[in-house]
């Protein structure tokens, strides 16, 4: 899952998304964070993986799904989201 951290925005406008390794877990964890604009929101949760079914819980259980070939993060609940250009 290294291949997802970093940055990725929604071609639809939606919340933007961070994936990063969190340094306090014991195995670095990974984490999303959702950034909502209006009004300035963000929520950071685990990235959970059951039976290799990967989640997040956000009033809700949300699949996540990585297509290496295009480069394409998937959440169930928000889309297709391309990596940001740093």
């Amino acid at each position: 899952m290294r291949e997802i951290t970093g940055r990725w925005v929604s071609p639809d406008g939606l919340p933007s998304v961070r994936v990063f390794r969190s340094r306090k877990q014991k195995n670095g964890g990974l984490w999303l964070e959702l950034t909502y604009n209006n009004p300035q929101a963000a929520f950071s949760r685990p990235i959970k993986d059951c039976f290799g079914i990967r989640y997040f819980d956000l009033f809700g259980r949300v699949g996540l799904a990585y297509d290496a070939e295009r480069d394409v993060l998937i959440l169930s609940t928000y889309g297709e989201y391309k990596r940001a250009q740093e």
